[in-house]
């Protein structure tokens, strides 16, 4: 691997702007209004209103970064749409070719919502008590859409990743938090993202003997679609890379990896926060320490291992951004040790391990095995680390 100049102008600039934003959020947030619904009013009603329902599955689209917003499942809709529409159309706007370049945005697109629909039909209604929480958005990012990027996009493709998706994750998912995570007090997201990855490894298996299930070409881009930045480019527009590589790293769950759908995301959830700052982050209040504890483990993420963005077009930097620090404020609370402890801890260990199982796994499994073990594994080791210092030293908390 070739020694690469790290884009340290943009990492000092990111951290700054997020620890200053930080600030200004807490200090508004006392002052903003309550236009939108609130979180608990949004998850109290839509067990028994339409309307709340279907709102609550386009916040799923939020739901893996944490921030459970509505505008913010909405704007990533849209972003992604824009996106693919300028990559379609050739356009040098278009940034990173999204869905890795395959063509398969529509598809992955349609099987991700049908497995949510699946899964929302199945399990919304579902109440446990002590913990009325489903994790519906979980067949939202992950086996549908890998099933299709493995196999190529056609309806029995599609249909076949989006059932068995739906079918296998949630409830591996809810057995493994209402059994495990919350008798042992451990982070919420250890048995959502190991839904994923048992799940998945689960459906994988099953599709590579089903009959029906056979590859299908992607469909051919043209000479002038856009491209992934050389090693060259990389080098010389680092710090414009850098800021593109961590908006795109929020949308890499959905299997879109591109700037504009990841903006967008952000946007929406910052707009909802701003109607009602007790509507993302599941009503905590915590927003604010939860977009810096993102834009922290992300830009150090990328910053960390710079080495393996120039000399490839992937590398899971977006790993620990929706797992380890957001799950850390989330169980342990905002303080700013929670915060960048657990942030920089993440962004260390995520991505290695991801990239060390994906390597290993057979070629009928997808990569998102290999990226949702990483959350689950270091989401544990983080977790009751964070635990016992807090313990030790509660002055942290």
């Amino acid at each position: 691997m070739q020694k690469a100049s790290r884009p340290t102008a943009a990492f000092i600039g990111v951290l700054a702007a997020g620890f200053a934003l930080y600030f200004v959020m807490q200090a508004i947030q006392p002052s903003l209004p309550t236009i939108l619904f609130d979180y608990n009013t949004w998850f109290g009603g839509m067990k028994d209103n339409a309307l709340l329902r279907f709102l609550w599955l386009l916040g799923d689209g939020t739901e893996p970064h944490f921030h459970k917003t509505l505008l913010g499942g909405v704007f990533v809709i849209i972003g992604s749409f824009i996106a693919y529409l300028l990559d379609k159309s050739n356009s040098k706007a278009a940034g990173t070719p999204i869905s890795y370049g395959t063509g398969l945005w529509p598809w992955i697109f349609l099987a991700s919502w049908v497995s949510l629909a699946i899964s929302g039909i199945l399990y919304g209604g579902i109440r446990i008590e002590g913990d009325g929480w489903i994790p519906t958005f979980v067949p939202y990012v992950c086996v549908a859409a890998a099933v299709i990027l493995i196999y190529g996009g056609n309806f029995i493709n599609m249909l076949t990743g989006a059932v068995l998706g739906a079918l296998f994750t949630t409830p591996i998912t809810m057995f493994i938090r209402y059994f495990i995570c919350l008798p042992m007090e451990l982070p919420g997201v250890i048995g959502s993202v190991s839904g994923m990855w048992i799940g998945g490894i689960l459906v994988f298996e099953l599709c590579n003997i089903l009959p029906w299930m056979k590859k299908t070409p992607y469909p051919k881009r043209s000479a002038d679609a856009p491209k992934n930045m050389t090693s060259e480019e990389k080098q010389m527009k680092k710090n414009r890379f850098f800021i593109r590589r961590m908006l795109a790293d929020y949308s890499e769950p959905m299997f879109v990896g591109n700037e504009i759908a990841g903006g967008m995301l952000v946007l929406g959830s910052m707009i909802s926060w701003l109607l009602n700052p007790m509507h993302p982050y599941y009503g905590t209040g915590w927003f604010p320490a939860l977009v810096l504890c993102q834009i922290i483990t992300g830009a150090f993420a990328i910053y960390v291992y710079w080495p393996h963005w120039v000399a490839g077009d992937g590398f899971p930097s977006f790993v620990p951004v929706v797992s380890v620090a957001p799950a850390m404020v989330l169980t342990f609370g905002p303080s700013m040790f929670v915060i960048v402890f657990s942030a920089i801890l993440g962004a260390l260990l995520c991505p290695p391990i991801a990239l060390m199982v994906n390597k290993k796994i057979p070629p009928h499994w997808g990569g998102m095995v290999g990226t949702t073990f990483s959350m689950a594994f270091c989401s544990f080791g983080v977790g009751v680390l964070v635990k016992y210092v807090l313990i030790a030293f509660p002055v942290l908390a």
